[in-house]
């Protein structure tokens, strides 16, 4: 008897701790801001006077509504290499020779109507333009910026930016919000100007994959999107691989290394991260390789040139499999010596 009074006592208060579970308030988490953009890069090449239209959309991806300002963040060229995005700090000028020319940017509607703000339902997508207005006398120049969609801003630099159209700001601090980076080229289309300071290979491998560093540096006033091939040959002149560069935006004034490690590339401001690491890596994928190579580079800075080229060689040499092939045929020798001799003795 006094035993089940102790589980009757025990069943009352397992009762009584999950009834208060099930009736006690529960935490709701309310659904985190989801964004999209598309595209995430827009590379502009004005020549003045101009009048660019960019399309793109943005969504709410999220099942809450969602009211975003628009916004600039300019970027730190020298510290925006090898794919890293750095902004500004606050009280920085942006780089480029009109220090006003977030003034002539505007984000419109369908009807061309600049806005300062949107506001977007639950899973709504709302198409949208950049529209920059050149006049005939903007000087020539690169500028490299964030157009930024944040929510609830409450810091901005009246320094930098105010655009008196729109009242489109220039940000000093980063919100949560969504972006995409903007290249501006402001000009007369130049002959691209660069220099290949780094093509190599480790010169002996044992076995492949073979991982090439390949670092170009841009010289030149705007910026650039170089592409090209690697062909690989063997010791006869055959021509046996083929490699396709990653293709890069590399800055006025800055350098680029891709190599066989991977790159990190902290991208605009958003609440998608997809984007934010970029691995571009060089790499011959083939494994079983034996003698002397040859690798020419042939690498032009854009589609009317200049184009360079390079070669450097590689030796692979699989040691380990050699010497052990090496000790299994000196053990196949023995045995087959010992098995000799011994059938002489008999």
């Amino acid at each position: 008897m006094k035993i089940l009074r102790i589980l009757t006592k025990l069943l009352f208060i397992l009762t009584l701790l999950i009834s208060i579970q099930m009736y006690s308030a529960k935490i709701v988490f309310a659904s985190s801001l989801s964004l999209k953009i598309s595209p995430t890069l827009f590379k502009i090449e004005a020549k003045p006077p101009a009048d660019v239209w960019a399309p793109f959309i943005l969504e709410n991806q999220s099942n809450q509504p969602v009211n975003l300002t628009i916004g600039y963040k300019a970027f730190d060229p020298q510290a925006s290499q090898n794919g890293t995005v750095a902004f500004l700090k606050n009280g920085q000028q942006i780089s480029g020779l009109d220090k006003k020319i977030f003034d002539k940017i505007q984000v419109v509607n369908t009807n061309n109507i600049s806005l300062s703000s949107i506001s977007l339902g639950p899973k709504q997508s709302l198409p949208l333009r950049l529209h920059i207005v050149l006049p005939n006398n903007e000087p020539s120049s690169d500028y490299y910026f964030s157009l930024l969609f944040l929510e609830n801003p409450n810091i901005t630099d009246q320094n930098i930016s105010i655009n008196p159209i729109s009242n489109q700001s220039a940000y000093s601090s980063l919100l949560l919000g969504i972006g995409a980076n903007i290249l501006l080229a402001v000009g007369d289309k130049e002959v691209p100007q660069a220099s290949i300071n780094d093509f190599s290979v480790p010169y002996f491998l044992e076995a492949g994959p073979v991982p090439f560093t390949l670092t170009v540096f841009n010289s030149g006033s705007h910026f650039i999107t170089p592409e090209g091939f690697i062909f690989i040959k063997n010791m006869f002149g055959q021509t046996i691989g083929k490699i396709k560069i990653p293709s890069t935006v590399i800055l006025s004034g800055t350098g680029r290394t891709i190599t066989n490690y991977i790159l990190s590339n902290e991208n605009v401001l958003t609440t998608q991260n997809e984007n934010q690491n970029q691995s571009l890596q060089i790499i011959w994928p083939e494994y079983f390789l034996l003698g002397l190579y040859t690798a020419t580079l042939t690498l032009s800075l854009s589609a009317d040139g200049p184009t360079y080229t390079r070669s450097i060689h590689f030796l692979v040499f699989p040691i380990n499999i050699i010497l052990g092939i090496l000790i299994i045929l000196a053990i196949l020798i023995y045995i087959y010596k010992r098995i000799k001799n011994k059938n002489k003795l008999i």
